[in-house]
């Protein structure tokens, strides 16, 4: 039996389609035979089938959501040294690291080799103040019964930050660390990833994901930060560097 901790992905969306090799479609198959066309009887009872397919998917879906509550949840942004304590960062600036990435994280937790904690990834979750580095990461530290799960090796949070924060620390972020997280539907980069263009006056990392918004489309524009600006102002924050107030200094 394996002793590593098991990783459950949790998505609010449905997974994508499997891909279809253009060589399957034939012309010649394109075309219905009346005999195959199914009768309204049919159309009826396969849509119903769907439903209950999709009921079911959804179903499992806010199963898993409401289990993962209880566990604690990691940022990136928890790690990040270019933040303050104000701005997301959790754990010593001393500690922290530069463009810290969820599935980094994830590694930081498997490494501690507690083979009871369930993990669980949502690559598309974002901290309010850090929305151009997706991924949350949960861990469970004590079952339903308030029981121990990580063998004794992590007691509390604040010993799981310090202890992914110093994981972090001896496996820093290079450029090809995003190549290590494939999400479906999402298209790796065929040379090198894309580098980030941070506009002024604000702060995300300069390594991200490659599903992150930021990098969509190849970059993003100056009215598209505009538009996530006004969209997150009552977020509590937008992870906009701050500007010093320079009134009434020489």
């Amino acid at each position: 039996m394996s002793m590593q901790p098991r990783i459950e992905e949790v998505s609010d969306s449905d997974s994508d389609p499997s891909e279809m090799d253009p060589s399957d479609f034939a012309p010649s198959s394109s075309l219905i035979n009346p005999s195959d066309i199914p009768s309204t009887a049919q159309s009826a009872s396969s849509m119903a089938a769907a439903r209950q397919s999709q009921e079911a998917a959804l179903a499992s879906q806010r199963a898993a959501r409401e289990k993962t509550k209880r566990y604690q949840c990691l940022y990136p942004i928890y790690f990040d040294s270019s933040r303050s304590r104000a701005e997301g960062r959790r754990v010593n600036k001393s500690d922290g690291v530069a463009n810290p990435l969820a599935r980094t994280i994830i590694d930081a937790l498997q490494s501690l080799g507690m083979p009871g904690a369930q993990i669980a990834f949502e690559p598309a979750k974002m901290h309010p103040k850090d929305w151009a580095n997706p991924g949350r990461v949960r861990i469970q530290l004590r079952d339903e019964a308030g029981r121990d799960t990580t063998g004794g090796r992590v007691r509390n949070k604040h010993e799981l930050l310090h202890k992914v924060a110093a994981y972090l620390k001896e496996h820093p972020t290079t450029e090809d660390s995003p190549l290590r997280l494939r999400i479906p539907g999402v298209p790796v980069p065929e040379k090198e990833v894309p580098a980030v263009q941070v506009p002024r006056g604000w702060k995300m990392g300069s390594i991200l994901p490659l599903h992150s918004p930021a990098l969509s489309g190849g970059g993003v524009s100056e009215d598209f930060f505009k538009d996530m600006m006004k969209e997150m102002q009552g977020q509590g924050g937008a992870g906009q560097a701050k500007k010093k107030d320079k009134k009434g200094k020489k």
